[in-house]
């Protein structure tokens, strides 16, 4: 409510002192207020594209196993549907639960599960951000198919039969869980220039994510797989990126694998977890600009668990991420690297060696005075989308249904038509701004080609 009023007062102010200036000149200060980058967003609104939804499954047979879909109502076909599996499982002592991250256009889930020689599928409702689902609707859902070659062999032992094992011969990993689907992707987009305004063009980092959970037997997390590509690295700074894992604590943590530290400002456990850290933090890199090797290409951080945890428990990816800000001037470090600068996504916290300084704090330049990571102008400084490409009847796939980076300079309101819409409706309406799926929605000369590199 406060940045409301702030931002309420500063459009009143402008508009009275362009009038004071020529008050003959109405359609001035009309273009003013057309053209103004302030957004009104409602209070509390956090600019999230995605929700947070518990699926609750209860089994009455010895053994049945599920496979559970994003669904839309758009959703065409059953090989779209295929292609975005969330995540499979057999119940634990007749019960499924898993808590999934969709695009908040998805009012649906869909359920196949499959017993023996019965194959039934059902489309459930999200309500409240749950799914509830009992084995006994599936006795009158839409269809079901035999398998008449079935065989049931558990190579590993772990009692998933290996037809329904996601690996057959390791008796740690039974199951996968995708975010935000086995062929969607999430796109991590930043603005490096917190506290201060930016151009909020939202291209001085850009990633595409995808994160494949490993599920035991008991439908339990033992560990992750972090798979990213960087979209656009058009910042002057060698930045860094990372997540926290809230309420997981470093000592739960196993090891991490793969990250790329270059800078030498980051302190790790032995198990890979930055040190200091009250949560898990994992570290993916010190300075995206040094994991360019002939091109961004796809790069994977591994996480493993000492002991198995609920994904209710570990949270959804993206989970706390944050962009680490450094000074520099394109190839040279200005000054000595630092690590206490962190840009989040709105209303998230800075983990524990997050912190902004006393000096950069009263610069004239802070525009986040309440350390919410929204500027008094009602923009965030970073974004979180996860989304499936929608395809259109009569279209094909296409990488070009997923969120596009800015060009240079461009403001968000300017390429994606409809985002202020979105962001001063609390996200209640054009829920897919970002989407190419509706005419009108992008301006796409304003918008970069995706290409394997970025200067």
């Amino acid at each position: 409510m406060k940045k409301t009023i702030i931002n309420f007062f500063k459009i009143t102010f402008t508009i009275a002192l362009l009038y004071s200036c020529n008050p003959s000149s109405i359609e001035d200060i009309e273009q003013v207020s057309e053209t103004s980058d302030v957004l009104l967003i409602p209070a509390g609104f956090d600019f999230s594209t995605h929700q947070k939804v518990t699926i609750n499954i209860v089994e009455n047979a010895a053994y049945a196993k599920y496979d559970v879909y994003a669904y839309s109502d758009e959703t065409l076909d059953d090989s779209e549907i295929l292609d975005r599996l969330i995540f499979s499982g057999v119940p634990s002592n007749g019960v499924l639960k898993q808590t999934i991250n969709v695009p908040t256009y998805y009012n649906k889930v869909y359920i196949r599960r499959n017993e023996g020689l019965n194959v039934s599928t059902t489309v459930k409702d999200i309500v409240n951000q749950e799914v509830n689902f009992n084995s006994s609707e599936a006795q009158s859902s839409g269809k079901s198919t035999s398998n008449k070659n079935l065989v049931n062999t558990d190579t590993d032992g772990d009692g998933i039969f290996d037809q329904d094992d996601a690996a057959p011969f390791d008796p740690q990993i039974a199951f996968e869980y995708f975010t935000p689907s086995k062929n969607g992707r999430g796109i991590l987009a930043f603005e490096d220039s917190w506290p201060a305004t930016g151009d909020y063009d939202f291209n001085d980092i850009s990633l595409r994510y995808n994160v494949t959970t490993f599920l035991n037997a008991d439908n339990l997390a033992v560990g992750f797989d972090f798979k990213y590509k960087i979209l656009s690295n058009r910042a002057g700074n060698y930045n860094g990126l990372g997540f926290e894992m809230e309420g997981i604590a470093p000592s739960q943590i196993e090891s991490v694998t793969e990250p790329i530290l270059t800078l030498d400002i980051i302190n790790l456990n032995p198990n890979g977890t930055e040190a200091g850290q009250d949560n898990a933090v994992i570290i993916v890199t010190d300075a995206i600009r040094n994991t360019r090797n002939n091109g961004f290409h796809e790069m994977t951080v591994k996480v493993k668990f000492v002991n198995p945890i609920s994904t209710s428990d570990i949270g959804v990816a993206p989970f706390n991420p944050f962009l680490i800000k450094n000074l520099s001037v394109h190839d040279s470090i200005v000054g000595p690297a630092v690590r206490h600068r962190e840009v989040h996504l709105p209303n998230m916290k800075r983990t524990s060696l997050g912190l902004i300084t006393t000096d950069e704090a009263n610069q004239n330049s802070n525009e986040d005075p309440f350390g919410t990571y929204i500027s008094e102008s009602g923009y965030p400084w970073a974004l979180s989308i996860i989304e499936d490409p929608i395809i259109v009847r009569g279209t094909r796939p296409s990488r070009t249904s997923y969120f596009k980076v800015l060009k240079d300079t461009i403001n968000i309101s300017e390429g994606y038509k409809f985002f202020k819409n979105w962001a001063e409706s609390g996200g209640s309406e054009y829920k897919d701004w970002y989407s190419n799926n509706r005419q009108g929605y992008r301006n796409e000369a304003l918008l970069q080609e995706e290409k394997e590199e970025e200067d």
